[in-house]
């Protein structure tokens, strides 16, 4: 009797180091090729060609990487969608996508092939761990209100006042807290763009993410993509992810960061305080 194949989808941009790191989690996954069986594909958004180079060779090395390098930098859906178009989506029970600076815990293939989520839920949100503690699922356990958009709308309006209200941030909050967790798989608004699990549900009504930009505000359309077919996404516990947290986004310069978010921003607000479709 076959195993179920778990995908991982993720993008490299000049950091193949964090690459590897993803992959050696999967090798120390618990029962793999016994209980389950994985794949990686990796799409290399990569400039740097001794970077492109190190990871196109560490992938020649295992049959079950993949190493696809697009012809120009992508973007992070843009790159995951390009990897998910180049997978035969029907053969897996799920297919995960996310950062390349993402270590899974040895459970988390186990886990998933544990759980056993409804007919609606098109996506899992795991437990998200930054590498000082944080974490980061829920994003948000519900919709936001009228004066989280209004506090978006003034941080995007411009750049100069989105550095002061940064600034005053760091005077008021220096440390950054844990989101409120639920201490038990549920539904959820939406997760943090890092990591996600899609599962067959999703691909019954999708073959791609639905996203127009380049960079930042992922999550909102996701959610958006989701809600506005019929779907759930689902916060599991029991799957838990180490984020070492902006490893690519660290690399853009920040006024060049800004504009792509404030481009995503924008391009969003109009369905941040929609309604959720009704699955009563």
């Amino acid at each position: 009797m076959s195993v179920p194949k778990i995908a991982f989808i993720c993008v490299n941009f000049n950091n193949y180091s964090y690459t590897k790191k993803l992959c050696d989690s999967l090798v120390r996954q618990s029962g793999r090729d016994s209980q389950f069986s994985i794949d990686c594909i990796v799409v290399d958004n990569s400039t740097d060609e001794e970077d492109s180079l190190a990871l196109s060779e560490f992938s020649e090395k295992h049959s079950w990487i993949k190493h696809l390098h697009a012809s120009e930098n992508l973007g992070y859906f843009g790159g995951l969608n390009y990897g998910l178009k180049n997978a035969a989506l029907d053969i897996y029970r799920y297919v995960v996508i996310g950062n390349n600076d993402l270590t899974y815990e040895s459970s988390f293939c186990q886990e998933l092939c544990r759980a056993n989520y409804g007919r609606n839920i098109y996506a899992v949100c795991p437990d998200v761990i930054t590498e000082d503690g944080i974490h980061q699922n829920p994003h948000n356990l519900v919709q936001i209100g009228l004066l989280r958009r209004f506090q978006f709308d003034l941080f995007f309006s411009h750049y100069l006042l989105a550095k002061i209200i940064l600034f005053i941030l760091r005077l008021i909050r220096p440390v950054k807290n844990s989101l409120l967790q639920p201490s038990t798989g549920c539904e959820i608004h939406m997760g943090v763009g890092a990591c996600y699990v899609l599962t067959t549900e999703f691909f019954k009504k999708f073959k791609k993410l639905d996203y127009p930009h380049f960079l930042y505000a992922e999550e909102a359309y996701l959610t958006n993509q989701i809600h506005t077919a019929g779907g759930i996404l689902w916060f599991d516990p029991d799957l838990r992810v180490h984020h070492a947290e902006s490893a690519s986004l660290s690399k853009i310069p920040k006024r060049t960061a800004y504009e792509f978010g404030k481009s995503s921003y924008w391009g969003c607000r109009h369905f941040l305080l929609s309604k959720k479709t009704d699955l009563n």
